[in-house]
């Protein structure tokens, strides 16, 4: 009898997790940021960041009203080089090397897909050797690209770094499949702090905000433009330099506060996959720096299970 109401009750519990892992959506993502495709390679040469997470619907209150619950972790790495890539002298370069590897936690409720506020957590080390930057950077242009290798002469330091920060978005309908939506972001902490305001018009039948992160509130079929721009205010960077609290970057670079960067871009959905397009030009971040913007795409593709 006690093996029967044993059994019964590993059931329930079996049966309760696979019920509430078949509620959770989940997603795997690879994220690739990258210049070549226009055919320069300097500034914010690299950025790759594979994405996991789920979303699900949780209680927001004693009366069941219940809100969007999701969590995502990215593990993600950074690279930025100067124009020239071959030159060992200091006085030629016009952007700092640097290399930035680091585990991002990220936690989002939305009350409803068109209005939600997030917050995460980041750790990471900076470093060219330390954030394997140089070495995968290295590898990919004598092997993939048949080119010689970058000197990586002088890089931001290695140090170990974390940041805290906390975003809102929101969507409104202008009309039929037309929205403005915006999303906003501020963070703080020994690598980056600042703030910046993302906003333009998404048009298209997917429903809620596709553009900002993995939105899984309502998986459709089907596909979604993006034109806007941001527009964002950096206090520090220490990937371009170094320390806000010694003096430790090789380079005497002068950063500038204020960069926008302008957005073109498209999602579809064709379940499970999710492809995300979306073309950047950014203004300069560094004075020195010899062409005015730097254009890079981003290529997201991620599979909902």
């Amino acid at each position: 009898m006690i093996d029967v109401l044993i059994k019964k009750q590993l059931l329930i519990l079996f049966f309760g997790c696979l019920c509430g892992s078949i509620a959770a959506q989940n997603y795997l993502g690879l994220n690739i940021d990258n210049d070549l495709y226009f055919g320069s390679d300097r500034y914010y040469s690299s950025g790759i960041f594979l994405e996991y997470g789920f979303h699900r619907k949780v209680k927001s209150d004693s009366i069941d009203n219940k809100h969007f619950l999701s969590k995502h972790w990215t593990l993600g790495q950074e690279i930025n080089t100067p124009s020239l890539h071959k030159t060992t002298y200091k006085k030629d370069m016009d952007y700092p090397y640097s290399g930035w590897l680091f585990l991002r936690y990220v936690e989002e409720r939305y009350k409803n897909p068109d209005f939600g506020f997030g917050w995460g957590v980041t750790f990471g080390i900076s470093g060219a050797e330390a954030s394997l930057a140089k070495k995968m950077q290295n590898t990919y242009h004598i092997v993939v690209l048949n080119l010689e290798e970058l000197s990586w002469s002088f890089s931001i330091p290695q140090a170990f770094h974390i940041n805290a920060q906390t975003s809102f978005s929101s969507g409104i309908n202008i009309r039929q499949n037309i929205k403005f939506v915006q999303h906003s972001y501020f963070e703080l902490g020994t690598f980056r702090t600042g703030a910046k305001t993302r906003f333009g018009f998404q048009w298209g039948n997917l429903q809620g905000l596709p553009f900002f992160g993995h939105r899984l509130e309502k998986i459709m079929r089907g596909f979604a433009l993006f034109t806007g721009t941001i527009l964002e205010y950096k206090y520090h960077d220490y990937s371009l330099t170094g320390s806000l609290f010694k003096n430790n970057s090789p380079f005497d670079f002068e950063m500038k506060r204020f960069t926008n960067t302008l957005q073109a871009g498209i999602i579809i959905h064709q379940n499970p996959w999710r492809l995300q397009l979306l073309f950047n030009s950014i203004s300069k971040n560094i004075d020195e720096q010899q062409y005015k913007r730097h254009p890079f795409l981003n290529i997201t593709l991620s599979r909902v299970f």
